[in-house]
């Protein structure tokens, strides 16, 4: 009963500080080689622990490896679930040259080569939990045979099974409820939850560690012009209504290695990597023109017309991205006093 508890709480743990460390594996985020790297060595790691806590039994060994490869197929690469299961079995058949760990090594490369396939099959096809609980049945059953073969009394068998699936499925269900609210209270942490663009705690977050990367880097600061006189003469829920749009609009203008925030009431932030500048600048007199010539909508459904000034500003060599967006705050003030709906670039000394 330690060993399965202790298998529980590792794999908690597990996700707990995958989710609280990483960006995630959301489908619009591109995937490098380093976040693969990062999930590989983590999901080995945690393997080797639940090896450590796993309840031997003539020779077999019981633990939740399953559960982490089930959970890996359903929200990683299959790269990474591939590669662990792999390393795992290798591990395991260092840790004990026998019969047993021969018949691992070889099931475990028909899961490598399957458990991914089926995990893709599944995809949208039930909800999460049915998915889950699919691919866990599926876990189960090498450990089932090899139990089977192995232990020559088939009533021990029979309530290692009945042991194994009931206490396998309970923890898919607590593991998938656990993941999901966690990833609920991160998600409403770092977005907005009027717009649903990131927040201003994420952009000044993502600005340290973009940082850190020195790569080409403009930042873009927009302001809805006038936007208080329109809260005043059209009221707040309009006002919200009015926002939500824009970010509509910017999401659906949105370019690779550009990402969008609200930072503040009616202040919009865009952060675009990797862009030469007059690429940048392109872009962002294209957003403009499309915000001019946009109609949007009251919750009556009247339309109205909005227009947009902003401040653009490409990072120096060396230079903190803090000052980057000082002088992009500059140029936007400076947008705003030579008569809005403009684009003000700010200019190097």
């Amino acid at each position: 009963m330690v060993n399965i508890l202790a298998n529980v709480g590792i794999i908690l743990m597990a996700v707990y500080f995958y989710l609280r460390t990483s960006s995630g594996w959301h489908a619009e985020t591109k995937k490098t080689n380093s976040d693969v790297v990062y999930s590989i060595v983590l999901e080995v790691l945690v393997g080797i622990a639940l090896l450590n806590f796993s309840t031997v039994i003539d020779g077999l060994r019981f633990d939740f490896r399953f559960l982490l490869f089930c959970f890996s197929s359903k929200y990683l690469d299959w790269k990474v679930t591939s590669s662990s299961i792999l390393l795992l079995a290798i591990a395991r058949f260092w840790w004990g040259q026998d019969q047993v760990s021969q018949a691992n090594l070889f099931a475990s490369i028909l899961l490598a080569v399957a458990l991914p396939i089926l995990a893709a099959f599944l995809q949208n096809k039930w909800n999460n939990l049915v998915q889950l609980n699919i691919l866990v049945s599926f876990c189960m059953w090498p450990t089932i045979l090899l139990s089977y073969f192995l232990i020559n009394d088939t009533v021990q068998v029979i309530h290692l099974s009945l042991t194994l699936m009931a206490v396998g499925y309970a923890s898919v269900y607590v593991l998938h409820h656990f993941i999901f609210d966690l990833c609920y209270l991160i998600l409403s942490a770092s977005t907005d939850h009027l717009t649903g663009l990131k927040n201003v705690r994420t952009f000044h977050r993502e600005l340290v560690t973009m940082e850190q990367k020195g790569n080409l880097m403009s930042m873009v600061v927009i302001d809805i012009d006038y936007f208080k006189d329109y809260n005043d003469c059209f009221g707040h829920d309009n006002g919200d209504a009015t926002l939500r749009q824009l970010a509509d609009l910017f999401c659906a203008q949105k370019i690779p290695d550009a990402t969008f925030y609200r930072i503040g009431g009616e202040e919009f932030a865009l952060l675009i990597e990797n862009k030469q500048p007059e690429k940048v600048e392109e872009y962002v007199h294209m957003i403009q023109k499309v915000v001019a010539e946009n109609e949007f909508l009251t919750t009556l459904g009247d339309p109205i017309s909005l227009t947009v000034s902003s401040g653009v500003a490409h990072r120096r060599n060396e230079e903190s991205l803090k000052k980057t967006l000082k002088r992009a705050d500059n140029a936007l003030y400076q947008a705003k006093r030579s008569g809005r709906n403009k684009v003000m670039v700010a200019v190097l000394h």
